[in-house]
């Protein structure tokens, strides 16, 4: 090989190495954006846009013959997602208990014991169609019985000191509208012929 040769063979190696370093050193190709992420789906439930807040008055009436003799409101905030909502108005009392086995002529009376009475009401709602809500209410209210009405108990004799007791209970589900109202529920009480009323009304807060 001649001198002429040998400094070509030189001269082309040099220039690959130079274009292999050149391409080392290209910055990479520019990378395509990938596309966004479908949302995912609402979780399932009752959305916060369709929960409506509800004042529902209920009204506790009692009545002797035709005559109403009390009547007493209470009222609640409920919301139409099903959350319940209560009201607890009670007052502990004393109550003398008896033993109906006792020995003739011992003490029928034993111990007194401590009693809740007063009203507790439990209520909880849901939307329907058309602007109407399902409302759920339970009610129990109890009260004693004064001493000229327990001597009219049926089958019984009264026990000096002692306390006799009423408890109304009552649970139903309504319909109603915004600003509608309804009896919810009638009862008489077999021992003073009261009559009880509940009475509810349903207003959207607004």
């Amino acid at each position: 090989m001649t001198r002429v040769q040998v400094l070509a063979a030189v001269g082309l190696l040099v220039i690959s190495s130079a274009d292999a370093r050149a391409q080392d050193a290209a910055p990479p190709a520019p990378r395509t954006p990938a596309a966004p992420a479908a949302p995912a789906p609402p979780a399932p439930g009752v959305g916060a846009a369709s929960i409506v807040p509800l004042k529902v008055t209920i009204t506790l009436s009692k009545y002797q013959g035709d005559k109403k003799v009390s009547s007493l409101p209470y009222e609640l905030t409920v919301r139409t997602d099903n959350n319940k909502a209560s009201i607890r108005m009670t007052t502990q009392v004393p109550a003398l208990t008896v033993d109906p086995a006792a020995d003739p002529g011992k003490p029928r009376t034993g111990p007194f014991v401590m009693r809740d009475v007063g009203t507790n009401i439990d209520c909880n709602a849901t939307n329907l169609k058309d602007g109407r809500y399902s409302v759920t209410v339970t009610i129990e209210d109890s009260s004693i019985y004064e001493d000229s009405q327990r001597t009219d108990i049926p089958n019984g004799s009264k026990a000096s000191g002692a306390s006799a007791w009423r408890t109304y209970r009552t649970t139903n589900a309504l319909v109603l509208r915004d600003g509608q109202s309804t009896e919810f529920t009638t009862a008489v009480d077999k021992i003073t012929g009261d009559v009880f009323k509940a009475n509810v009304l349903l207003t959207v807060i607004k």
